[in-house]
């Protein structure tokens, strides 16, 4: 299995560009569905996950309202904290080290989108991070509730958008999930694939043009549309067209 190699702080933080992580989202895409990168198809990222990583998974509720999509275990550990609806109450589970917990909330039909980012996301995590929290970790350090060393898990939030903008105020969580963001988009968009839609499509040319690219992108990778999005502004490929006018036109598609 393919295994990168890249730049790491003496905490083991990588340390990487935009352009590095979406090579290794390439390099892992070929090797695991090498056809994609010829005729642009969806990843099938359960089977990424667990078949090819070798990671376990577990559906839980992460929190009472839904703050939480994700967690990557890295440890094995008996204090995950989850929350348990029957009682309106905290609980805690066990989990075994390399175990991706997804918050049941993204079970629902209409969250695929968001349930396959999510799942690429924590693989991120796996893939990137494992040497950080390993270095880390400390089995006789306890938090201050006395639950659960530190470092065995991270859990990945909804909202991002309190990061601050300047990325030298960032954290070494902020760049975590920027890393693991960054990585789950390479994976399920892979770089010369979204390049050979956007090719075809044309997307700079106007609006209409610019709008049919994202919702080809999303249709043929099976992400959301702001994901697409999202992925062909950092590949360029939209100079020029504002959010709002694809949005606007966006509008007028037939979903």
């Amino acid at each position: 299995m393919y295994k990168p190699e890249y730049r790491s702080k003496s905490n083991k933080l990588p340390v990487l560009s935009k352009q590095e992580i979406d090579d290794i989202g390439e390099r892992f895409v070929a090797e695991f569905c090498p056809q994609a990168l010829t005729s642009p198809c969806a990843i099938d990222i359960d089977m990424f996950a667990q078949d090819y990583l070798g990671l376990n998974q577990d559906f839980q509720y992460l929190s009472h309202n839904g703050i939480y999509l994700g967690m990557m275990v890295f440890h094995d550990t008996d204090s995950v904290i989850v929350y348990n609806p029957a009682e309106h109450e905290a609980d805690y589970i066990s989990a075994t080290a390399r175990t991706i917990i997804i918050d049941n909330g993204l079970l629902d039909e209409k969250q695929e989108h968001r349930y396959r980012f999510t799942m690429g996301h924590e693989a991120a995590h796996d893939i990137l991070h494992s040497a950080y929290f390993h270095h880390a970790y400390n089995p006789d350090q306890m938090t201050l509730f006395g639950a659960m060393p530190v470092a065995q898990t991270v859990q990945c939030r909804i909202d991002s958008s309190k990061q601050p903008t300047k990325t030298a105020k960032w954290t070494n969580n902020d760049w975590m999930e920027f890393q693991a963001n960054r990585l789950s988009s390479a994976i399920l968009m892979p770089i010369s694939a979204v390049r050979m839609i956007a090719d075809s499509e044309k997307p700079h040319h106007d609006v209409t043009r610019a709008a049919g690219c994202v919702y080809q992108v999303s249709k043929t990778f099976n992400v959301s549309l702001q994901a697409s999005e999202i992925r062909l502004r950092d590949l360029n490929a939209l100079n020029g067209i504002s959010k709002l006018a694809i949005q606007e036109e966006l509008s007028l598609f037939a979903y």
